[in-house]
């Protein structure tokens, strides 16, 4: 180097040190030089030496070559190692007594271990190193390893500073604010010229001799700390939120300094084909890296490692509580409140999947919604069935992992085989609301493996009240408005009652002349012409508006021949031309209902299955029983329904497929079933045609 190289490193070293000296004379003044602060002083101290050790190099190297300049030259570089891990002495030191306050001994443990063995293999190296540089051994044997030694220390020293900064709270950051961007600097500097030396193999001279000027515009922010006192231990304010942030920053930027080293290695020892071996190599790093961070198992894996080594509660439950809260009100999305239901849990859980059965009818739960569930199970169950029971009076969360393994949850408790044969079915989740089940939630297997402890049932538990009273909201706020629109309909029927009334009189005006005038062919002209005007009129009023009522929950319900209400109707259908199909069973086949009502439902249902129907195709209609319920079955193979028509539109007045329908007989029809103490199925598939189903109590 020349001499005013030399002297440019005289200078700002010197000032450097006149700086360290001032930040001593400092922490004395303050008296932060002992007790949890003695490392502090040792840490500037040791700066104090290394800044004064370069500037004495740079006198002697300008104008002396004597044993002085050797000595300094030889063990310089320890120094410059020695500093850096006073710092990392000095930072762990306090992170200590924090992680001891969260109870935290083990973290705290493990990281007293790892700076040691961090310590002992790096003074390990340097011994070494400089035994090379005085000829004793030979440089080949340590090779690159003093640089990689001091690139590892800068890093550490920035996860330590960032850990530190994280885990005070914010009322005492002010404190120590200065002091570490002061620190974080410097040793953001060193990073650089470090990695500048390990991938270039040359240390960049610029680079090399700004360290001092670095220093002396950074200490000065490390006095203002200083001055204010810091309480460098006081206060634990650490979320998972910042520690999953500085976990993912820390291993990305270890990855980013692993694929660095190994990528400068692979152009050394890859000869001619050196750099495209290198560049590859750092391309494919670089996608895997983006495809791990995007990664929802990396994510999971991380937060579970953080809950199980970093925190006494497995989940921050401000953040659970108000990312919850803003999933249920997240109105601007395309999901509806019961897909931002399983979803709200599903996150909770770190589940990728999930679906809702709900007690839609009066005795079974049917799903009604999915989140990324993918399987075709959409099975009904029942109220009365065992399982629901047992959820409903224990309010139990069920782990279909314990079942499958053998663990009985209750004796002679029978699970359905439905949810133990999907491997990937994990959770079921009661809804109770009012101490009833309105419902249940079914998750996926989570991401990472997960412990169904005591906290994430009381979570879970508190989290599904509170879904049950939105569903339950929900569906009153449905029955006002389904309310609101039958009012507004019998509304605009009040409006034509006029005109009927004028119908009617000329109607009856039309009677009474009639037997008078009868045989006169010019009444019979007229009464011709105001019998066609008043048909016409009577088919406009009705194709714009119906007469509707909601369905009568007074009828008499009694035991009825099932079979010969179905035939009877079916015959019907046949005689007018339609393409149906019975099947039914040997004998008699009775269930409670209404003759009246059921055979306005299944006229209904037949009807729409037929105009549903393609041209040439048929209607199946099938009777089946089982020990509780007789089953009516209409099938038709026309264009279907998606589960979103099903479960949002389908049974809900004015909604219609059919052009010019009111969507009224399908609402009617569920009604008057749910009234004879029965329940409708509707299962449909675009392109595959749908099949409805009708389930009667036989007793």
């Amino acid at each position: 180097m020349g001499s005013l190289a030399l002297n440019i490193s005289f200078m700002t070293y010197g000032l450097a040190a006149m700086a360290y000296a001032t930040l001593f004379g400092l922490l004395v003044q303050k008296k932060q030089y002992k007790g949890d602060n003695i490392w502090l002083s040792a840490a500037v101290v040791g700066s104090l030496v290394w800044a004064v050790l370069h500037s004495a190099v740079a006198v002697a190297g300008a104008y002396t070559t004597d044993v002085f300049f050797l000595i300094t030259i030889y063990i310089m570089p320890f120094f410059d190692w020695l500093k850096s891990i006073l710092w990392v002495i000095f930072l762990y030191n306090h992170l200590r007594i924090i992680w001891n306050a969260q109870g935290n001994q083990k973290i705290s443990i493990r990281t007293g271990n790892i700076i040691t063995i961090v310590a002992s293999i790096g003074v390990l190296i340097e011994i070494i190193n400089v035994l090379a540089l005085w000829g004793i051994l030979d440089r080949e044997v340590i090779g690159n390893l003093p640089t990689f030694n001091k690139f590892f220390l800068s890093f550490l020293v920035l996860l330590l500073i960032e850990n530190l900064y994280r885990n005070i709270t914010s009322e005492n950051r002010w404190g120590v604010r200065f002091f570490c961007l002061g620190l974080g600097s410097i040793y953001a500097f060193e990073f650089l010229l470090y990695s500048d030396e390990i991938l270039y193999s040359l240390i960049d001279t610029q680079l090399y001799e700004a360290r001092g000027a670095v220093n002396i515009i950074v200490v000065p922010l490390m006095a203002v700390a200083i001055a204010r006192n810091p309480k460098w231990s006081v206060g634990i304010s650490l979320s998972r939120r910042a520690a999953f942030h500085m976990v993912s920053l820390v291993a990305g930027i270890a990855y980013l300094m692993s694929i660095s080293v190994l990528g400068y290695y692979i152009q050394n020892f890859g000869g001619d084909w050196g750099k495209l071996l290198q560049v590859s190599f750092l391309f494919a790093a670089f996608i895997g890296f983006v495809v791990i961070i995007y990664s929802g198992k990396t994510r999971s894996t991380i937060l579970v490692l953080l809950n199980k080594y970093f925190f006494m509660y497995k989940f921050d439950y401000r953040e659970e509580w108000l990312r919850f809260i803003q999933t249920m009100t997240a109105s601007e999305d395309h999901y509806n409140l019961s897909e931002r239901a399983i979803k709200s849990v599903a996150e909770i859980m770190e589940s990728r999947g999930g679906a809702l059965w709900y007690r839609e009818q009066p005795d079974s739960y049917s799903q009604v919604a999915r989140w990324n569930f993918k399987h075709d199970v959409e099975n009904d169950l029942l109220v009365e069935d065992e399982f629901s029971r047992y959820m409903l009076e224990e309010n139990w969360i069920i782990d279909l992992n314990d079942a499958r393994d053998g663990k009985v949850l209750r004796d002679g408790l029978v699970i359905p085989d439905w949810l133990l044969s999907e491997r990937e079915l994990w959770l079921v989740i009661p809804l109770i609301h009012h101490n009833e089940m309105t419902g249940f939630i079914v998750l996926f297997q989570p991401r990472t493996e997960k412990e169904l402890n005591w906290e994430t049932i009381d979570i879970l538990k508190t989290v599904s009240l509170q879904i049950a009273s939105y569903l339950a909201e929900q569906e009153t706020l449905s029955a006002l408005s389904i309310a609101s629109e039958f009012e507004a309909f019998n509304r605009k029927f009040a409006f034509v009652i006029h005109d009927i009334k004028n119908m009617a009189s000329q109607l009856s005006l039309l009677q009474k002349n009639a037997e008078k005038h009868g045989d006169n062919p010019e009444f019979q002209k007229d009464m011709k012409l105001t019998v066609k005007n008043t048909v016409e009129k009577m088919n406009d009023l009705l194709s714009r508006i119906n007469i509707i009522k909601e369905p009568s929950k007074t009828k008499q319900i009694s035991m009825i021949d099932i079979q010969a209400l179905v035939s009877k109707s079916v015959d019907k259908m046949l005689t007018a031309g339609h393409n149906v199909k019975f099947t039914g069973l040997d004998g008699e086949l009775s269930a409670l209902s209404n003759q009246d009502d059921l055979e306005t439902v299944l006229m209904h249902i037949i009807q729409n299955a037929i105009d549903a129907g393609m041209p040439d195709g048929m209607v199946e209609i099938k009777l089946n029983q089982d020990e509780k319920y007789a089953m009516i079955r209409i099938i038709d193979n026309g264009e279907g329904m998606d589960r979103a028509f099903i479960s949002n539109e389908l049974f809900r007045p004015f909604r219609s497929l059919k052009v010019g329908g009111y969507g009224i007989g399908a609402y009617e029809s569920r009604q008057l079933i749910h009234n004879m103490g029965g329940r409708m199925e509707v299962k449909s598939k675009p392109g595959l045609g749908t099949t409805v189903s009708i389930y009667l109590k036989k007793e």
